[in-house]
């Protein structure tokens, strides 16, 4: 929140913070924050949902970094399997063994990688089986026209199908419309994210969303 500006959205914070050298902090904060705030959730249906935090400048190569999870994690008083670390491609490539060491071991715990916006800048379909990650993010670039573009639904359904041939998930990242839903589903995405299940929600109002109405998909009644 900005006293003048009102809310900054992420677009125009995050590339100030890169360039004053301040996304790690962001970081730091963002994870305790979100930590913190999911340990609070409700279990609706016998188990709560699991959280999901995007990483820029806390980064498994970081000699700190598994250190500075537990830390976090332990803190909050969050069960392992409940956080997600969502990272870009390009941040999983080329590991050094005490990056993938750290990952390992906190994969071990329970602790979910997933690959943000996979699909774009230096991302290739040969490089998914090297990427050390469970789930993979569909870029919204491709979720925008599955439905209408015969190339996005192509690059869609590869991804899927790669994915599932490896064993890993898959989310559909930027879906606002039912017929994106439906074809996506179609081809067997596992999870969806976007303005057609929810916008953005205050802390206090998601939680009454937990408590008081399951969160339905647009077809016959899926959650």
């Amino acid at each position: 929140p900005h006293t003048e500006r009102g809310l900054i959205p992420p677009g125009e914070c995050l590339p100030v913070a890169q360039r004053s050298g301040l996304l790690r902090e962001r970081d730091m904060w963002v994870l305790r924050t979100a930590a913190r705030e999911a340990a609070t959730w409700p279990a609706p249906h016998g188990r709560a949902p699991a959280v999901a935090v995007n990483l820029a400048g806390l980064l498994p190569g970081d000699a700190d970094f598994l250190g500075v999870v537990t830390e976090t994690v332990a803190e909050a008083g969050l069960v392992w399997d409940r956080l997600v670390l969502e990272l870009v491609e390009t941040s999983l490539v080329a590991l050094p063994p005490h990056a993938l060491a750290a990952m390992a071991e906190l994969v071990s715990r329970g602790v979910r990688f997933a690959v943000d916006d996979f699909g774009t800048g230096y991302s290739s379909l040969a490089r998914l089986k090297e990427l050390p990650a469970q789930t993979i993010k569909i870029d919204r670039a491709f979720v925008t026209g599955v439905d209408t573009d015969r190339a996005d639904f192509a690059v869609a359904r590869a991804v899927v199908d790669m994915a599932a041939a490896m064993g890993r998930g898959t989310v559909a990242e930027g879906v606002e419309t039912t017929e994106q839903f439906q074809v996506l589903r179609g081809l067997g995405v596992d999870a969806f994210q976007g303005y057609l299940f929810a916008r953005p929600l205050p802390a206090s109002d998601l939680h009454e969303r937990l408590l008081g109405e399951r969160i339905i998909s647009p077809a016959a009644g899926h959650r």
